[in-house]
């Protein structure tokens, strides 16, 4: 197969490489190992924490060098368990940037476009691993899913990893496109002296997905839209941190509160907003009703993709709802 023409060749190991059974095609020639290390350090996978682990061993000890500039990280965790990995992706990326091939940003952070993570956090992890790893990043696309089934309701993300997580996302120079599934957030009652003030405004950020969440009221989405638009800010706000990108909030199977409390519906966004413009401290008022309620409706979209079997807020049909509908939810 050495024979063949290089673009050939390098298909079919891409094709073998997709496969995680191990094999030995980096063992056959030197020509396939230079090809397979391109394909495996231009998307780097990793299946476990001792994965992560002998990779940034290899790294420190110069015994792997990085074969091309890396462009996506995943980390796709069997089980989902999130023991140890932060901690490994912290060490990855330490020994990444003192590669002369990465791509590192003015501070000296590795330049990604995608980092994926398919794991679980855990309610008695430490927690500012999150942030302390995933800030030595600057990535495009950042996605984090948990690892069951889309008809499983689970939370991966859980409340008191939403802050450090959101804390590191803010450092993000480059993101555009936020997915994020599977999230549980603060509740004041549940962490009563945990600092979270809502998402905060991402200044590049162009799409985010929401999807199986909970403890997400329509004030948050609300305040989000408005704050983050850069057309209605309070004035105690900087407008600086404010984002004319924003195209489109993606909210799938959300409920304010737990999974047996109300859905979050485009109405409440609706109402939420309308309750908003009436609030003395929100003194610059941009916008009027009218252009609001469509500015907030363009951008935002409400969706159900899993039902209850029985019980729970059941999905129904979303209407606009007019002026005269928003004053008398609010009133």
């Amino acid at each position: 197969m050495d024979t063949l023409p290089i673009e050939i060749l390098t298909d079919v190991v891409a094709i073998v490489l997709q496969d995680t059974t191990p094999t030995n095609i980096l063992c056959i020639s030197s020509l396939f190992r230079s090809i397979a290390q391109k394909i495996l350090h231009q998307d780097l996978c990793f299946y476990s924490s001792s994965q992560l682990s002998r990779f940034a061993n290899l790294l420190s000890d110069g015994r792997l060098p990085l074969a091309c500039e890396p462009q996506s990280l995943t980390l796709d965790i069997a089980g989902g368990a999130s023991s140890g990995i932060f901690e490994g992706l912290h060490a990855v990326f330490t020994n990444i940037v003192s590669d002369s091939l990465c791509k590192k940003d003015e501070n000296g952070r590795l330049v990604l476009e995608t980092l994926k993570l398919r794991l679980n956090s855990l309610a008695h992890d430490d927690h500012r691993l999150i942030y302390i790893s995933l800030s030595n990043a600057n990535v495009r696309n950042f996605i984090w899913t948990g690892p069951d089934p889309p008809h499983h309701f689970s939370t991966a993300i859980v409340s008191l990893a939403v802050l450090p997580l959101f804390t590191a996302l803010a450092t993000y120079t480059r993101l555009t496109h936020l997915h994020l599934t599977n999230i549980a957030f603060p509740n004041p009652i549940i962490n009563p002296n945990l600092r979270w003030t809502g998402i905060p405004c991402l200044p590049f950020l162009r799409f985010l997905h929401l999807g199986q969440v909970t403890f997400l009221d329509a004030e948050h989405i609300a305040d989000f839209v408005l704050r983050c638009t850069g057309h209605f800010q309070a004035s105690d706000l900087n407008l600086e941190g404010s984002n004319r990108a924003l195209e489109h909030i993606r909210l799938v199977d959300v409920y304010e509160e737990s999974i047996w409390g109300p859905r979050l519906k485009l109405p409440h966004i609706l109402a939420a907003s309308a309750t908003r413009l009436e609030e003395p401290e929100y003194s610059n008022k941009l916008l009027g009703w009218t252009v609001l309620s469509d500015l907030i409706e363009r951008v935002v979209s409400v969706d159900v993709e899993t039902e209850r079997i029985i019980g729970g807020d059941r999905a129904i049909p979303e209407v606009s709802l007019t002026q005269n509908a928003i004053e008398r939810w609010v009133s």
